[in-house]
């Protein structure tokens, strides 16, 4: 057996080297809404009455965490229906290919993020440059959520992370009957939105104007819940409860326009670097 020695550097490399130092343990975030991710990357678990739908599956390298999570909630893997992608970083779809060969489990991808994703002049030294070889069952259309039993899915092509970065809706109802939205952004990274980043890529500065226009037109979406991405971009953790079942600390409809105002402001912030 080859040992690998290397002391990791950032939380990327503790992913992939030692894994088991970014487990989470899961907890819900909406009436049927888990979080099923880690301390890098978030990943997110939809129940419905048809299966399961997974947003983001992390890395290759955290694939048997993901699916302990998802075990621990008392689900079986084997019930996704759906893997949902947020864009096409490693990090968030590192694990899609072993995913589906286990479930057989449909990708989806926006296709605004092909071209992306598979003709990208790779940045040197870059995390990005890390792809995953599938091809998406479907593509998302804005115009037509994806429904499944009694959750309802709306899609939101949010460019700027990436061409094609998709952010989710989902109506959900708590025990009563009440509706609650919850939402998380598909990818708000501004590493991938300073002036070296587009000239090494070829990819267009008007990505960061879109991203920008685009959380001022989001904050007039109602959300009772946002979780992020990566957790880092949130208190999220730190607002889990004892109770791990109970999501109430996360609702908070004003967590999504300041969220967005912050974003924002860091986009804008990348513009002569």
């Amino acid at each position: 057996m080859t040992i690998i020695k290397k002391t990791p550097k950032k939380i990327g490399e503790d992913a992939i080297f030692y894994p088991w130092r970014i487990a989470v343990e899961p907890f819900r975030v909406a009436p049927h809404v888990y979080y099923v991710g880690n301390l890098w990357v978030g990943c997110f678990l939809i129940e419905t009455l048809e299966g399961l739908v997974l947003i983001d599956t992390a890395i290759s390298e955290t694939l048997y965490l993901l699916l302990e999570s998802i075990r621990k909630l008392g689900f079986d893997p084997m019930d996704i229906k759906k893997i949902l992608i947020t864009h096409a970083h490693f990090d968030h779809d590192g694990a899609a290919t072993p995913l589906k060969e286990m479930t057989g489990a449909e990708i989806w991808l926006a296709k605004e993020e092909m071209p992306f994703k598979k003709d990208l002049k790779i940045p040197k030294g870059s995390d990005e440059s890390k792809f995953v070889d599938y091809e998406p069952d479907c593509f998302y259309d804005d115009d037509k959520p994806i429904v499944m039993g009694d959750i309802r899915i709306r899609t939101k092509l949010t460019p700027g992370h990436t061409p094609g970065t998709t952010s989710f809706f989902v109506d959900d109802k708590d025990e009563e009957g009440k509706p609650l939205v919850w939402g998380m952004h598909g990818g708000v990274g501004v590493n991938t939105m300073n002036d070296a980043y587009f000239a090494e890529t070829g990819l267009p500065y008007s990505l960061r104007d879109r991203f920008i226009e685009d959380c001022k037109k989001l904050k007039a979406f109602h959300m009772d819940i946002c979780t992020p991405s990566h957790p880092a971009h949130s208190n999220m953790l730190q607002l889990v409860p004892l109770d791990r079942k109970d999501y109430q600390p996360f609702i908070n409809p004003q967590k999504w326009p300041d969220f967005l105002d912050e974003r924002a402001e860091a986009a804008r912030s990348m513009i002569g670097k």
